[in-house]
């Protein structure tokens, strides 16, 4: 049968070019018509086997792990450096406030003195005057300034604390992501490569009349579908990429043809257990160190400081000082004292008082709000993570590891021709989708216990990082 099957097909081939009589050749020799018969899927056109990335072998793997890039992240950051300055700026403000009003000098000359009849006489015998006041500000306004120039400072240290929480936040689920989707890539670069012999060995088998065209084109629109996938993924993990170069801002990783490979400990993803946390403990915790609900305590404060302030602000400062007068009065050289006070008949500061006691109002409502949405936060971050987790943990272990085990035996049965091309590629769609969703599903699994840190604002669930040598090239 097989003698037969390669004589009709050199046949067949003796009215066609050169050229084709030697594609021809290729594909039935009687070598290689045994091979398929027998199930055996050789690799016919060299592209075929070829990475879907081009450039892949181009690029340099960089290394990084999550407590070398945090650490990066605090040193480099643009934004938390601005944070930092915006901090300075707002101490210096305390500084501001605790200064006392500078002294004022007041100097009168008389343009024409008429006994001399002269110009701008500064003799004996024409008029000057010198006074210089200085100014007492009363009802402590000095430490109420300084007070609430304190609180503003405090305010902008929980500003930066809360940015610090969202990019360290953003860091490691961008890690997470890479690392995850990384591997979802690679498994995609063997699936390929296996659907990429199989469909080689379909149109060998197609040219021999062995397999409908029916059944090679869903053979390729399922290559077709899954080079897209890929690419899609491999897009995705280029955008976040770019993220993690603009975070972290460190120079050697500035080349697009460094590809980050992000280094977990995967011991401690795989026992974290948010099931174990109690929703009252971390509410405490939330309460204790979230940097906004700070950041809203804060600005109850500021509020009351600055109505206080305003209270003081009603009381009239005293300007003090000595005077001079020579030639301006009965006496040719007068010394006095001035005194000014600014009697408050009509301007009591009634309100900015009254726009201070709403402000106070509108921040202990203010406070009421981010205590309900920390509350909420804490509530659903945990109860996100919770379900991811446990829908991980179900089927981590059986799931993808029965279709593993599956896929060899569907190799084996289509190597013997048990099954046909159709149920294969059925099957292997099915695989593939199993495997990158479970990668998927560690994604989200892992995303989620990190928006139970960032709910908190404190490090309940994260990495026990130990101690390695420094990220750099492999």
């Amino acid at each position: 049968m097989k003698t037969k099957v390669f004589a009709l097909l050199l046949i067949a081939s003796t009215n066609v070019d050169s050229s084709e009589t030697k594609e021809s050749q290729k594909f039935v020799s009687p070598k290689e018509v045994l091979a398929i018969e027998e199930g055996v899927l050789p690799t016919t056109d060299p592209k075929i086997g070829s990475s879907p990335d081009d450039n892949k072998d181009l690029q340099i793997k960089m290394r990084l792990e999550m407590a070398k890039a945090e650490e990066l992240l605090w040193k480099n950051n643009l934004l938390l450096l601005a944070a930092k300055y915006n901090i300075d700026a707002k101490k210096a403000g305390i500084e501001q406030a605790g200064l006392y009003a500078n002294p004022s000098i007041f100097i009168d000359q008389s343009i024409f003195a008429e006994p001399t009849r002269r110009f701008f006489d500064f003799t004996r015998a024409g008029q000057t005057v010198y006074q210089i006041q200085q100014l007492f500000l009363l009802g402590g306004k000095i430490d109420k300034r300084i007070r609430v120039a304190e609180l503003s400072a405090k305010m902008g240290e929980q500003e930066f604390y809360d940015l610090a929480r969202a990019l360290v936040s953003k860091l490691r689920r961008t890690l997470y992501f890479i690392h995850y989707y990384r591997e979802a890539i690679s498994f995609y670069d063997g699936s390929l490569e296996a659907l990429e012999k199989t469909v080689s060995s379909a149109e060998l088998a197609y040219k021999r009349r062995a397999i409908l065209q029916a059944e090679l084109l869903r053979l390729k629109a399922l290559l077709f579908f899954l080079r897209k996938e890929r690419e899609d993924l491999r897009i995705r993990v280029l955008e976040k990429e770019a993220d993690l170069r603009v975070l972290l801002n460190e120079d050697k990783f500035m080349s697009l043809d460094i590809a980050f490979e992000p280094v977990l400990n995967q011991e401690f993803v795989e026992n974290i257990e948010p099931g174990k946390l109690k929703i009252s403990d971390i509410l405490q915790t939330a309460r204790q160190f979230r940097p906004d609900l700070k950041k809203a305590v804060q600005a109850l404060r500021y509020e009351e400081a600055n109505l206080e302030l305003q209270h003081a602000n009603a009381i009239p400062d005293l300007a003090f000082g000595p005077m001079y007068n020579r030639g301006g009065t009965a006496f040719q050289n007068y010394w006095g004292v001035t005194a000014q006070l600014n009697i408050p008949l009509f301007d009591r500061n009634q309100g900015n008082i009254k726009a201070a006691e709403k402000s106070v109002l509108v921040r202990k409502q203010e406070l009421k709000n981010t205590i309900l949405e920390v509350e909420n936060d804490v509530n659903v971050a945990l109860a996100t993570a919770k379900a991811k987790d446990m829908l991980y943990r179900r089927f981590r272990n059986t799931y993808t590891k029965d279709y593993s085990d599956l896929a060899q035996d569907m190799i084996l049965s289509y190597e013997k021709r048990y099954i046909s091309i159709l149920e294969f590629a059925d099957f292997f769609e099915t695989y593939r989708s199993s495997i990158v969703e479970m990668l998927r599903l560690q994604t989200d699994r892992m995303d989620a216990i990190e928006g139970v840190n960032y709910s908190v604002g404190s490090g309940v669930l994260v990495p026990n990082y130990k101690p390695s040598t420094e990220s750099g090239r492999e």
